[in-house]
């Protein structure tokens, strides 16, 4: 019973890095003090920093203010808005996947169950097998939250990069193979 669940365990433990794409070096990691969506974004304290190969470091905050080398650039109101909703698509991503973390620990737990039910023999063997089943379809579930924010912030990131000059350099930080990963790994 316990080789059932393990593929499965083994996945979900793995959907941290299920959005990243590109390199081997892109890797999700949530929950400290630092979370890093790809080797070009991570999130600090509310921030989002984005890095592009030869410009140097920007960072969107949750007011919508973007700054380029710790220089704060001048914005619009639409700017201004698009520049929140990307900051806001990174934090989702960031609740979401510690949200699919929590889910995958209770799978884990009742998987266990399961497998000890089926062991001793335990009446309740069935009913926690099924349990555990319901809860990796949570899982799922919520894993594919993460995919969706990770649409919201590139759609957000592309229409920085139409209305916003200073934005272009960190217009590649997410690209379609991100998304198109994310979906793949989360279907298994």
């Amino acid at each position: 019973m316990i080789h059932r669940y393990l593929p499965l365990l083994l996945a979900m433990a793995t959907l941290t890095a299920a959005c990243s794409g590109g390199s081997g070096s892109d890797v999700q990691v949530f929950g400290g003090s630092t979370d890093i969506i790809n080797n070009r974004i991570t999130l600090h304290e509310g921030s989002v920093t984005v890095r592009a190969s030869g410009a140097p470091d920007a960072t969107v905050d949750a007011h919508g203010q973007l700054a380029i080398d710790g220089h704060d650039v001048t914005v619009n109101d639409a700017q201004r808005a698009l520049l929140q909703r990307y900051n806001a698509a990174a934090q989702a991503m960031r609740t979401d996947a510690i949200a699919t973390g929590k889910a995958g620990v209770a799978t884990a737990t009742k998987a266990i169950g399961a497998a000890a039910g089926k062991i001793t023999g335990s009446a309740n063997a069935d009913e926690a097998s099924a349990k555990a089943d319901e809860a990796a379809a949570d899982v799922k579930a919520a894993a594919a939250k993460i995919c969706d924010d990770l649409v919201s912030m590139k759609t957000a990131q592309d229409e920085l990069a139409t209305q916003l000059e200073a934005f272009k350099p960190y217009a590649h930080a997410l690209d379609d193979a991100n998304i198109e990963k994310c979906r793949k790994d989360t279907r298994h």
